[in-house]
Order: structure tokens, then C-alpha cells, then sequence
């Protein structure tokens, strides 16, 4: 034992480190997702293809073989969202942040939030961050405006076409109404969500943006980010969190350890 630590180079002890921060990560990452379950039911079959070639089951061992065999290229298939997603997550963070929203733009969609909840109107607001959403503007309605009050109530007017979609705002603009979220796909969602609040929570699990909805049965006010759901926001909490969110923090380096923790870590 000793002797095999006495043997062991720093790069050796790096290298560990760094592999048991990803490995923790990403139990972290998939920890309550159905991406475990589907990497439980893999395993089985790993072990079934390894029990097949120790009792010489030729048929089953050969029938199992293709399927380890290819068993990177399925863990891709099956998770390149997942996969896209950690990626993202982890080049937004190595990278210089972004330019936020102004706090009288906050103060808008803050008050636009409260008009909207009030009256009871359904609302799905996307705030852009670092990732673009330019994948979810097919179909929409096309904007360059300045982010107003008045502006994000009329589109959410009952009446007005774009009232079933999302506004996405980009900075201080609005550049797109009507446009259409992928649904969550999330089992543990709260089964009696509708169809603005699923479509929140299925952007966030895809992008860094952040997701306001005004429900229209009760106008309660919630905000989606990084795939959770926050509900039953008041208009204090929802423009303190949007503050927390978007308005730049200290930069603070921190030591080489701290900036890897940082670079792995969970948003």
C-alpha cells in the first residue's frame, strides 16, 4: 500500500480528483431523472452479456454483443440533449458573462407580470441569456421593440394572435411573439400543470434562459429556471429573483481549485 503511494505523481492525484469531480456531477446531474433509469436498465444488460459469455449462452451472448458493442454511440442518441445541455452549461460558465437586462427593463416585465396576473391573463414570457433561442423563433411573429409594459400585456391580450405563444426577449428588446416551447417531458412535473407551464419548464431544461408564466385560471405568477419550476411568486420575490438572476455579481477568481468547482459545478 505504501509502496504503490510512493510511487503515485501529482498528475496521478490530479487526474483522480478531476475524474471523481465529474463522476459527482453527474450522478448529481441525473440523480431523479428518467436518464438513470435508463442507464440502470443498460447495466442489467451489461451484466446479462457478460453472465451469457461465462456460461456459454452463444445465442443470447451473440444476440447482446451488438448492443454493447454500441453502447457509446446509444448513450449519445439517447442523451444529446442531456449531453448538449452540460456542455452548454459548462461553456457559459468558462466564458465571460453576458449582458443582462437593465433594471428599469426588470421593473417593466416585473410590472407587465402583476397587470397580467391580476387580470388573469396567460402570459409565457422567455428571458434570453447566454444560449440563443434563435431555434424557437419558426412560426412566430417578428419584433424589434422595446421592452414596455403596455407592450407585453397587448400581447398577451385574449383576443390578440400571439396570445397562446411566448414573447422572447433578448436584452432590453423584444424580438419575437407567438412562439412555440418544447413541453417538459418531466414525469415528477405536478400532473395538474398546463400547457404554458410544461412548455416553461422543457426551455430551461434545454437552455440557461429564464421562463415567466401567469397561469390563466388563477393568475398565480411562476418563473422556470434551469428546468424547476417556481411557483406562486409575488411581485416582490419575482423582481428579487429576477434581480439575484440577471444583474452582474462581483467577480470574484477565487483559487484554481474553487475555479474547477465552479467550472463543474450545478448552475
Amino acid at each position: 500500500m505504501w509502496q504503490f503511494l510512493a510511487q503515485l505523481r501529482w498528475q496521478d492525484a490530479v487526474d483522480i480528483i478531476l475524474v471523481g469531480v465529474i463522476l459527482y456531477q453527474v450522478f448529481l446531474f441525473l440523480r431523479g431523472t428518467q436518464a438513470l433509469q435508463v442507464l440502470a436498465g443498460m447495466f442489467i444488460l451489461f451484466l446479462a452479456y457478460l453472465t451469457a459469455r461465462r456460461l456459454d449462452l452463444f445465442t443470447l451472448e451473440w444476440l447482446l454483443d451488438g448492443v454493447v458493442k454500441s453502447f457509446l454511440l446509444i448513450v449519445i442518441i439517447l442523451f444529446q440533449a442531456d449531453i448538449r445541455r452540460v456542455l452548454s452549461r459548462m461553456g457559459r460558465k468558462a466564458l465571460p458573462p453576458a449582458e443582462v437586462s437593465e433594471p428599469l427593463v426588470l421593473e417593466e416585465i416585473s410590472d407587465a407580470t402583476e397587470t397580467l396576473s391580476g387580470q388573469r391573463m396567460g402570459a409565457l414570457i422567455v428571458l434570453e441569456r447566454h444560449i440563443g433561442l434563435s431555434d424557437y423563433l419558426e412560426g412566430s411573429v417578428k419584433l424589434d421593440a422595446l421592452v414596455t409594459k403596455e407592450l407585453l400585456v397587448s400581447l398577451f391580450w385574449p383576443h390578440n394572435p400571439t396570445h397562446d405563444g411566448a414573447v422572447i426577449i433578448q436584452g432590453d428588446r423584444i424580438i419575437a411573439a407567438g412562439c412555440l416551447l418544447p413541453l417538459s417531458a418531466n414525469p415528477d412535473l405536478d400532473p395538474t400543470l398546463g400547457t404554458r407551464h410544461r412548455a416553461a419548464v422543457g426551455l430551461t431544461e434545454h437552455t440557461d434562459a429564464l421562463v415567466l408564466v401567469v397561469s390563466e385560471t388563477n393568475g398565480q405568477i411562476s418563473m422556470a429556471q434551469g428546468g424547476r419550476l417556481h411557483r406562486d411568486l409575488s411581485r416582490l420575490q419575482l423582481r428579487q429573483a429576477l434581480k439575484n438572476v440577471l444583474e452582474p455579481t462581483v467577480d470574484k477568481k477565487g483559487t484554481l481549485i474553487e475555479r474547477l468547482a465552479h467550472l463543474f459545478g450545478k448552475k
